[in-house]
């Protein structure tokens, strides 16, 4: 936190920034400002305020406020010199500007930077501040190391946003142990945050260096209080609203964008990898998850989300495993690849001891199942997948012939409930889910799950009508928003399911190369493509077709782009 915070810090202006900030620092110590940053002459005193020093003595405090480094420079050169500051807070401000009962207090006399007092100039520093300690005055220098560490402490961080911002990570960390919460007032936040288009590379700077700040401050809180989850969705919120103001503007184009959005993308995963530490080994306990839930459907839910999560991470890591293979950065690699390597075994593990894995409720249980098909594809785990895609196959045939229960193609749990209890009987008539499940019988090569999958149409009288949606151009305008695979792409219907699975086959690689408008996205092109993940997660919309089927066209390679 320290680090992120002496980075934002670095940016602010000694004018309304830098020393607005040091005042809210003081109130917090319990110094209490007598005198504000004003225009006009100070006397070198940009702050005074009288409070109890560490020594819990009370003392008055004048504060002269610099920008940047103190180098010999800026220490003895020019009218607003570090020298010519404290001369005149020693031999005007003190003798003119003070009631009697201030000038009886001990005085501290503090230079306070959004810089370090670099090495050529602390003799000079050391001199001058013995020579006038005859005074009776005290000199003490806040460099940046300092005021960020008096910014993070109980974290002060929040005092670093505006007041409107302030109330709304306020109420977001109010709220956020709550298992309802929607993170409405933390979104608010962001999107205040990145509430305009900015130009030049300081500004940017720092609204990306607030966002950081804010992301681990709501990491932090959730972690000490053991609600981490929420965090993981505060992240993606932040990572899809930062890549498409920063993408809308064609910042992408500058280096220190690309870097500061990976330090984004990079706290997320941290985020992720405390969740995971956290539960799992729940992962390897039968039925772990059910002792959470009140009731069946529950547990059902629940198991969906986590996969969803879980693969969620595992893509990330896999991410950051790319992002690191070349020689320089080789070791760090390898601890990447065994992180994957764990969560793929873990994500196995919770599929196999929770047997809800294996029956859908919803068809946009696609959501959680493509991410973590495709992660244990792409982990090597070809054996596993194909046993998770025949107990799913058989799983939702066994429901429909002893339950008449059949995944619905719109969530409602109300319905839900209906249906799964056997109140109400269904009549569902489409179906996407099996169209993924078919497109992956082909990328397997598995002939069984094939023909079982052909079975479940048979039960409908071969009336079910198969879907996919696959989005177009004009998608890149809302993929990052709610609602994308309702407001934009297109839907095939009537889909069929051939006899021979090579036939099947063949009409994938053919709509691959027709219907894969996603390719040509920004996102792509800029190098971060799981953004497509984290957008159908994060807002429950459709994911992305071409994801999963150009493996019709590679081989199982450990690994590639994901």
């Amino acid at each position: 936190m320290n680090f992120l915070t002496s980075e934002y810090l670095a940016l602010l202006k000694e004018d309304g920034e830098l020393d607005t900030l040091l005042i809210d620092i003081l109130n917090s110590k319990g110094i209490t400002p007598i005198s504000k940053p004003q225009k006009g002459r100070q006397y070198g005193v940009d702050i005074a305020a009288i409070g109890k020093d560490k020594d819990k003595v009370e003392k008055l405090f004048l504060i002269t406020v610099k920008q940047g480094n103190i180098a010999r420079s800026v220490w003895d050169s020019g009218q607003n010199s570090v020298r010519q500051s404290l001369n005149e807070i020693r031999e005007a401000y003190i003798n003119t500007s003070l009631t009697a009962r201030q000038k009886k207090l001990p005085k501290v006399i503090v230079v306070a930077t959004n810089g370090v007092l670099e090495q050529t100039i602390q003799i000079s520093w050391a001199q001058y501040t013995e020579k006038f300690k005859e005074e009776g005055l005290e000199f003490d220098f806040w460099g940046i190391d300092d005021i960020s560490k008096m910014v993070s402490e109980n974290l002060l961080s929040e005092r670093l946003f505006n007041s409107e911002m302030r109330s709304l990570l306020k109420k977001t960390l109010a709220f956020l142990e709550l298992k309802d919460y929607d993170l409405n007032h933390y979104k608010k936040l962001v999107n205040l945050i990145l509430d305009k288009p900015l130009k030049t590379k300081k500004p940017v700077l720092k609204r990306l260096k607030l966002l950081q700040i804010c992301l681990s401050i709501v990491f932090k809180w959730a972690e000490d209080n053991g609600y981490i989850k929420s965090a993981i969705y505060a992240a993606d919120k932040t990572i899809l609203k930062s890549f498409e103001w920063l993408n809308s503007q064609d910042h992408f184009k500058e280096k220190y964008v690309y870097l500061e959005f990976y330090n984004l993308h990079s706290i997320r995963r941290e985020i992720g990898i405390a969740y995971f530490n956290k539960v799992n080994n729940y992962y390897f306990v039968e039925h772990s998850l059910q002792r959470y839930s009140k009731n069946q459907i529950e547990y059902s839910l629940t198991v969906w989300e986590e996969i969803g999560i879980l693969a969620n991470i595992g893509l990330t890591e896999i991410r950051h495993y790319q992002y690191h293979l070349n020689p320089k950065t080789q070791e760090l690699a390898t601890v990447y690849e065994r992180s994957v390597i764990t969560i793929s075994e873990a994500l196995v593990s919770l599929i196999k001891t929770n047997p809800p894995s294996h029956y859908p409720l919803y068809d946009n249980h696609i959501i959680d199942i493509e991410p973590a098909m495709r992660f244990l594809y792409l982990t090597g785990k070809k054996d596993e997948c194909i046993k998770w895609l025949r107990t799913l196959v058989v799983g939702i045939h066994d429901a429909k012939i002893l339950k008449g229960f059949f995944p619905l193609f719109r969530e409602n749990y109300e319905s839900l409930v209906d249906y799964y209890i056997g109140t109400k009987k269904q009549d569902e008539k489409s179906s996407m889910l099996l169209t993924f499940l078919a497109d992956w019988c082909a990328i397997l090569n598995s002939n069984e799950a094939y023909e079982d999958l052909k079975k479940i149409l048979e039960l409908f009288d071969k009336k079910l009508n198969l879907q996919i949606w696959f989005p177009k151009s004009e998608t890149e305008e809302f993929y990052l928003n709610n609602g994308y695979s309702r407001e934009s792409g297109k839907v095939k219907h009537s889909i069929t399911l051939y006899d021979l699975l090579e036939d099947y086959k063949k009409e994938m690689k053919e709509e691959v190369e027709l219907f894969s408008s996603e390719k040509e996205f920004d996102s792509i092109k800029v190098g971060y493509d799981f953004i497509f993940t984290i957008t159908s997660l994060y807002h429950r919309e459709l994911p992305f077709p071409f994801f999963w089927r150009r493996f019709i066209e590679t081989s199982n390679k450990m690994y590639p782009d994901t």
